[in-house]
């Protein structure tokens, strides 16, 4: 997948009333084999059970805290070791459950991985602590599987509901203004690209 598509579903996706952002550089993001393997079985074993193709897996923007350069340019390559920079700690050993909402006192439905087709939702969690002019965020392969519709917060979920494989925060007569998916495993979402912009 080229670059341009992704630029296009970055810049559709910003549905904030503020100006559209100027992508500055994307990039491929390669996981780690081990990361990939656990990805690609947990996908398979969604997509065998609910029969929907794919895991019903769909592409998702986070945004997270960003302490170095890190994809600014082509010098700007090497994963930097901060423990308050969450996006080297993503790109080097994947998402992680136990890690989420460190820097996000509130979790809408619980303790789980956050994304959205929405990428100016994503960019509200975006911080920049590390000097940089631009702004990062991730694109994502998220398996949704069975996805549990939710119009209203559910702060005390640890898991999807029963029969469900992660929750849909819906907008529309409850509390949200944009879409939310929430996965509870940390195999059931991998990132694909580094977007580097500036809003």
């Amino acid at each position: 997948m080229s670059g341009r598509p992704v630029a296009e579903q970055f810049v559709g996706g910003w549905k904030h009333p503020t100006s559209k952002p100027t992508v500055v550089k994307i990039w491929r993001v390669c996981c780690e084999k081990a990361h990939n393997d656990k990805f690609s079985r947990y996908k398979l074993a969604v997509e065998r059970r609910t029969n929907l193709p794919g895991g019903n897996s769909h592409r998702r923007w986070h945004g997270t805290a960003r302490a170095c350069l890190l994809g600014d340019n082509e010098q700007e390559m090497a994963l930097c070791l901060s423990p308050s920079c969450s996006l080297c700690g993503i790109l080097r050993s994947s998402f992680q459950v136990s890690l989420a909402g460190r820097a996000t006192a509130f979790q809408r439905f619980g303790r789980g991985i956050y994304a959205s087709a929405t990428s100016s939702k994503a960019n509200d969690y975006v911080q920049e602590i590390g000097g940089s002019p631009y702004r990062a965020m991730l694109l994502n392969d998220v398996v949704v599987g069975n996805g549990k519709k939710m119009f209203n917060d559910d702060l005390s979920l640890t898991q999807p509901p029963s029969g469900f494989d992660s929750v849909l925060g819906e907008p529309g007569g409850g509390s949200l203004n944009y879409d939310e998916t929430v996965v509870y495993r940390n195999d059931a979402i991998r990132p694909m690209f580094l977007i580097i912009y500036r809003s």
